[in-house]
């Protein structure tokens, strides 16, 4: 029996998503409007890394349950070029440059890995070093690496959510700690700034609450590969006028 049905608490797969995308929002929101070093700022971004976990979270399901990983892996290459431009966009205030591939980018990197992984016939330890290059590759991406392993361990461990996000909480602890002392080596004083980076870990009691169900209308899968890059154009042309 899921953690949901014991305790009553049901989400389906479509409004676990569409809190992920409003999280999205407001952290991108305050990333371009309200200074990181302060109240505001703290609650927005803990708000805010609701979105990696759960979008990650669904990626490993996905590979399972799609009929056409060929397709599957295809749209979330293109949406990430295509999110490379509105990623840029937003980051650089309404200007066109080059500033990383995006969240998307990411998102396909660890789909690969999770196909990588599940391929026969290939020795673990190539399969191991594969997923480390594609680790590295995550680097121009958002969410660097941890986009990578995450739907990695969601997958392998599907059907045992407590190695599920044990294996989470490690990784997302290692992404944490790094954070907390890239912060200090910058400006020792403001080294807190990055505790809001451990909003992550709010996203297990949520995950936790999935019912299994996919929930939505047919075709709504669309509306996620559009609005990541709408409204990064959109906060993007707003940064840049206000």
């Amino acid at each position: 029996m899921r953690d949901a049905e014991r305790r009553g608490l049901r989400l389906n797969a479509f409004q676990l998503k569409m809190i992920a995308a409003a999280a999205m929002v407001v952290d991108h929101i305050a990333w371009a409007f309200v200074p990181l070093n302060t109240a505001a700022g703290q609650l927005a971004h803990i708000i805010g890394r609701l979105t990696a976990p759960i979008m990650c979270y669904f990626l490993a399901e996905g590979f399972y349950y799609t009929k056409n990983l060929k397709g599957y892996l295809t749209r979330l290459g293109l949406f990430g070029l295509i999110s490379a431009a509105a990623f840029g966009y937003f980051e650089w205030g309404g200007v066109f440059r080059f500033a990383g591939m995006g969240m998307i980018y990411t998102l396909f990197l660890g789909l690969t890995a999770i196909t990588v992984w599940e391929r026969t016939g290939w020795p673990e330890g190539v399969k191991r070093g594969a997923i480390f290059l594609l680790c590295l590759l995550s680097l121009i991406g958002d969410w660097p690496v941890m986009g990578v392993l995450w739907p990695w361990y969601f997958a392998r461990y599907r059907g045992m959510p407590d190695r599920q996000f044990r294996s989470f909480a490690i990784v997302a602890a290692a992404d944490v700690m790094f954070f907390l002392l890239s912060a200090w080596a910058e400006s020792p004083a403001l080294w807190w700034t990055q505790l809001c980076q451990a909003g992550v870990f709010l996203a297990i009691p949520l995950l936790r609450c999935y019912d299994g169900t996919l929930g939505g209308k047919k075709g709504m899968k669309w509306f996620f590969y559009f609005f990541y890059p709408a409204h990064l154009l959109v906060l993007g042309w707003l940064r840049g006028v206000l």
